[in-house]
């Protein structure tokens, strides 16, 4: 128990940097028509939390690679697949695995899902080989940052992020939002993908935005969630969120 609340902790911590203010307006816009046309000249990214069924792994290992063949004839790319290895924050079962796919734009994306060579491979791997599935088609945010790229040898985070309503936690993010970036970079942490959806489907709600980051290791991560610095920004945090799920892994790609 004392293992699993430091990594409560830890994780809490990880997602203070995260919490931009240059989304929050639009928190609770749910796949309007406004923000799919924003999204037309934008790279895509589809972000899929995956629940593979008992013994169907070799099946669904080959529509990966079957699918992410024909991904990339269309300019896209499978950029980074986090096999879970804990739930840090959040009630949900735990994914098989969680997929980022990248699009140059909209129109290519919509290409790709009605290809019929794809459509045939996935109604023969994936579809029977799935248990569960969400999906959030999603666009970058206008968060600067760093942008840096992993590897396998990562420890990796990925957080669903639902804000409250309420103008005033605009105001919140921004009072603790520089302090946070200046202080993670301290312990190891790096940035790779902050994302908002605009569609989903799936059982799970969609998030407001999604972020993925890696850290050097879990040292590093360790010590960025007792630190003193963070821990005075819990407050103002936890009074923003409606929920997050936070997840802790490794990648295989």
């Amino acid at each position: 128990m004392k293992s699993l609340t430091i990594i409560t902790s830890i994780a809490l911590g990880a997602l203070l940097f995260v919490l931009s203010t240059s989304n929050a307006k639009n928190s609770n816009t749910n796949t309007e028509h406004t923000e799919k046309m924003e999204a037309k000249n934008q790279e895509i990214v589809n972000v899929a939390v995956i629940y593979i069924k008992d013994g169907e792994e070799a099946r669904f290992e080959e529509y990966k690679k079957k699918g992410g063949a024909i991904l990339e004839k269309y300019g896209g790319k499978i950029e980074r697949i986090i096999k879970p290895t804990m739930l840090a924050e959040g009630d949900l079962e735990l994914p098989s695995e969680i997929h980022f796919a990248r699009y140059p734009n909209i129109e290519v994306f919509n290409k790709f899902n009605e290809d019929s060579e794809f459509i045939k491979i996935r109604n023969e791997y994936a579809i029977p080989a799935l248990k569960d599935i969400s999906i959030f088609t999603s666009k970058n945010t206008d968060f600067e940052f760093k942008k840096e790229m992993g590897d396998k040898s990562k420890t990796y985070g990925v957080a669903l992020i639902y804000f409250n309503e309420g103008e005033q936690y605009v105001k919140q993010f921004a009072e603790y939002h520089d302090d946070v970036c200046a202080i993670m970079p301290e312990f190891g942490t790096h940035f790779e993908r902050f994302i908002a959806p605009f569609q989903s489907k799936g059982s799970i709600e969609q998030p407001d935005e999604i972020h993925r980051f890696y850290f050097d290791s879990m040292e590093g991560l360790q010590q960025m969630g007792t630190d003193e610095r963070m821990k005075a920004l819990f407050p103002k945090r936890d009074a923003s969120l409606k929920n997050l799920y936070f997840f802790i892994g490794e990648a295989s790609l």
